[in-house]
């Protein structure tokens, strides 16, 4: 006698083989807004303090640059103000670069024309300022800087040659750092590791296309130098990971040659001994899972044909690399492919319009076409690899778009698109969402938003967002105003079958 089957259990067992996905819906929650000055060129800058809150740095000039105003203010993990302090630098003095560690917040000052600093040293939790001035020895162009417990690392270059002032705040004394000033070299990046208490100075040799990793001690003494690449595989960039019970590792992107684009990622221990492991793309699994399903086949197909046939598959393009992010196995790597392009500025209201070399030429405008995400275990291994499609973002600035906050076993990755925020959900390699957009909006009904620039999005703490950025606002079709916002956007990542 055959068994039967209850429909409602029947229709249970079939909803449990669907296959499973999740839905991370945002939610706009609170939105501060600032009136910008006309008569004023202003600036804003937001720090997350992950729990702890968000820091805004506004500084503004008047048109002819007389007096920059700094001021700061604290907001909690609910937006409301926590303290409030400002600064005003020195004449002559201009604001050149800003390090955020842990517990402050530090702006290094410059002279024009001159070898005078400054260091503005903001207290995270109070509000407290600590100002320093000192002297770089040299009239140096600054492209870096960085803190390790009571001394500044300023990196940059003179006369084309690189160097490194290691300035101290305890007896206002300032040294070049060794073996650094030579032709042909660029410094790439500079790094720390607080609990080893060395440098890490990154730099790029375009003649003979290496890339040379220095590490110095805490009082400026070269302890190693390590050379990598060769013609065919050049290192580009690289972040320093801390293993914390092994030799810190070095992971960025390769090309060939000198050539600035990549053409994979590559990580290295830095103990003299290990050999580089290369990733090129071609080798990655979802590289181009970012297209619809049979572009990508169609792609695929092709580059296995190469490969069976002996050939060498290259995918070449440029890559920005994003601090790499923890995770309880190991780290996330997180870029975004771009393309440059110059562009005229528009005669519209904002005028932060920024210019970016790279190489020889000059651009001011940047399309992102997609961002590649890369998991590895605490070893380096390699373990998922996903991509997401950015739809040709364009920003006239050169930064990180994508930012990522998880939940369980699940990735929400967000960027902003002019006056929207598109989110995307990711499990290790599978793509469980695909894109949603959700628009932003004023807090009064009568108001719409008519124009944005420089929108900006960071990944808070636990499930929130923070969009800030320039929007124009208009009022009952009558009037327009201009403001700096900020706005706080959460989501809850809901599970389901479909």
């Amino acid at each position: 006698m055959k068994k039967k089957y209850k429909p409602r259990l029947l229709f249970l067992a079939l909803l449990w083989l669907l296959p499973f996905v999740a839905s991370a819906q945002l939610v706009q929650g609170k939105r501060i807004e600032f009136e910008l000055n006309s008569t004023m060129d202003e600036d804003h800058q937001l720090y997350s303090l992950a729990e702890d809150g968000v820091l805004l740095f506004h500084s503004k000039e008047d048109f002819y640059r007389r007096k920059m105003t700094m001021d700061f203010v604290k907001y909690d993990s609910t937006l409301v103000e926590s303290w409030r302090s400002s600064f005003v630098a020195e004449d002559e003095f201009a604001l050149t670069k800003t390090f955020q560690n842990q517990h402050f917040l530090y702006i290094l000052f410059k002279k024009k024309e001159k070898t005078d600093i400054g260091v503005l040293r903001i207290d995270l939790q109070t509000g407290d300022k600590t100002y320093i001035e000192g002297n770089l020895l040299t009239n140096m162009d600054i492209e870096h800087f960085t803190i390790l417990q009571s001394k500044a690392f300023i990196g940059g270059k003179y006369n084309d040659r690189p160097v490194v002032v290691m300035f101290s705040f305890f007896d206002k004394t300032s040294k070049v750092l060794p073996e650094l000033h030579a032709n042909h070299l660029l410094i790439s990046e500079m790094d720390i590791s607080a609990d080893d208490e060395v440098l890490f100075v990154m730099l790029k040799n375009d003649r003979n296309c290496q890339y040379i990793v220095k590490t110095y001690s805490y009082e400026g003494k070269n302890l190693r130098t390590l050379n990598l690449g060769d013609k065919q595989k050049t290192p580009i960039s690289g972040r320093i990971l801390n293993m914390g019970n092994g030799a810190p590792m070095l992971l960025g992107n390769y090309a060939e040659g000198c050539s600035p684009l990549s053409i994979g990622i590559y990580l290295q221990r830095l103990d003299n001994e290990s050999k580089t492991q290369y990733i090129d793309f071609s080798d990655l699994d979802n590289f181009f899972s970012f297209m619809n399903q049979k572009k990508e086949e169609k792609i695929k197909a092709k580059i296995r044909l190469k490969k069976e046939k002996g050939k060498e598959v290259k995918l070449r393009n440029r890559l920005l690399l994003h601090n790499i992010v923890p995770t309880p196995e190991g780290w996330i790597m997180i870029a975004e492919i771009f393309y440059p392009e110059y562009k005229s500025p528009s005669n519209g209201t904002f005028s932060n319009w920024r210019n970016y070399r790279i190489g020889n030429e000059v651009y001011n405008n940047f399309r992102f076409t997609q961002a590649i995400i890369c998991g590895f275990d605490n070893r380096g291994k390699l373990l998922w690899d996903n991509s997401v499609s950015l739809k040709d973002v364009q920003s006239g600035e050169l930064n990180p778009k994508v930012q990522i906050t998880h939940q369980n076993d699940f990735h929400v990755l967000a960027y902003p698109d002019e006056n929207q925020i598109k989110t995307v959900i990711v499990r290790r390699d599978e793509k469980v969402k695909n894109l949603e957009s959700f628009d932003l909006k004023t807090s009064v009904e009568t108001e719409r938003i008519t124009d944005t620039n420089d929108t900006n999005l960071i990944a808070w703490y636990g499930h929130s967002f923070l969009v800030y950025g320039y929007q124009t606002i208009r009022k009952d079709n009558l009037t327009n105003r201009e403001v700096f916002t900020i706005n706080k956007l959460t989501y809850s990542l809901k599970d389901g079958k479909q």
